[in-house]
């Protein structure tokens, strides 16, 4: 009986520091978004991709329907 309380106790409190260490949970994937877009903008300004490229995936990332321009310009 005092070997399961403890093992309960254990296994909660992995739980708990685990999940803090993650940030927030699952139910809101904004945070990781907003890291790709950060990403995605500093390689655009360092030039290692051409601005189609850049729009076609910051509109893959965003899930926003956004129209892709092919002037150059």
């Amino acid at each position: 009986m005092m070997f399961g309380v403890i093992l309960l106790i254990i296994i909660a409190y992995y739980m708990f520091n685990s999940s803090k260490s993650r940030g927030p949970c699952c139910m809101n994937h904004q945070p990781h978004a907003k890291e790709a877009l950060d990403l995605l903008s500093e390689r655009y300004a360092r030039g290692e991709m051409d601005k189609e490229d850049y729009l076609e995936r910051k509109q893959q990332l965003s899930g926003k329907k956004q129209p892709i321009s092919t002037k150059k310009g």
